[in-house]
């Protein structure tokens, strides 16, 4: 079955083009969901599942998932909070990161491990990426029949990182809400003081770098804290770093 699939070049590029194609044509959220489910079982799997975390808030991140697998199977997984300790949610930390199913990927994660056995997947894949406004997408695929060998010269890694990729910026088109993020604009004035707030220094300090009165740099933070809803201007750094505001 993934012999036919060997990536060369030409099939690659050639299959690109035509994904790109199909996923420009989506209008709907459920379209989306087809066509991945489709995409999923070319590749030779039956299940996918596709998980949107997004950076901030930290300690509760926003998180949505489109996925065809039984709804057994996924209440199953938000009853017993699986999503706390199951490893292919760690791989929004390396955007890229590919990883194929295995005891090693679940060994701090048995009683989840049984369960997807239990459940019928005897094998599965995972790989993640990111989306321009910072959010990570991170997709699985499962399969009901052992897979003796996936190496990459069949090209699973990067069909389905490309397959991630398309998702994420067909749900920014077509104006999902799993992929809207935090939209906050700032005035210059604003990210200079964002800035050396986040090297460390004190508004007394920032006052006198930026030549402004004390009391304008303690406007602009609580402002700031505001619009970001952080509870202090520590956090405040935090999380434009999170989405990209500042380096």
């Amino acid at each position: 079955m993934f012999r036919e699939a060997l990536m060369t070049p030409d099939n690659y590029f050639a299959w690109q083009r035509a994904l790109h194609e199909a996923f420009q044509q989506l209008s709907t959220t459920e379209q989306l969901r087809e066509l991945l489910h489709k995409q999923v079982l070319a590749l030779g799997f039956d299940y996918y599942g596709l998980m949107i975390r997004h950076p901030i808030p930290f300690t509760r991140p926003r998180i949505f998932i489109f996925s065809n697998t039984p709804q057994a199977w996924l209440d199953h997984y938000h009853q017993h909070n699986f999503i706390d300790i199951d490893p292919t949610v760690s791989l929004y930390r390396q955007p890229g990161r590919a990883e194929l199913w295995s005891d090693a990927l679940f060994q701090h994660s048995r009683t989840m491990w049984n369960d997807i056995r239990d459940f019928g997947l005897r094998a599965g894949f995972s790989c993640s990426v990111i989306a321009p406004n910072r959010a990570t997408g991170i997709i699985s695929v499962a399969r009901k029949d052992v897979i003796k060998a996936i190496v990459l010269e069949y090209g699973l890694p990067e069909r389905l990182r490309y397959l991630a990729e398309l998702a994420l910026m067909t749900l920014i088109r077509i104006d999902d809400p799993s992929m809207s993020a935090l939209n906050i604009s700032l005035t210059r004035r604003e990210l200079e003081v964002l800035q050396w707030t986040a090297e460390g220094k004190t508004a007394a300090e920032i006052s006198l770098i930026l030549g402004i009165s004390q009391h304008t740099v303690n406007f602009h933070q609580k402002n700031m804290q505001k619009r970001f809803n952080a509870p202090n201007k520590t956090q405040i750094a935090c999380y434009a770093a999170a989405v990209g505001l500042i380096g």
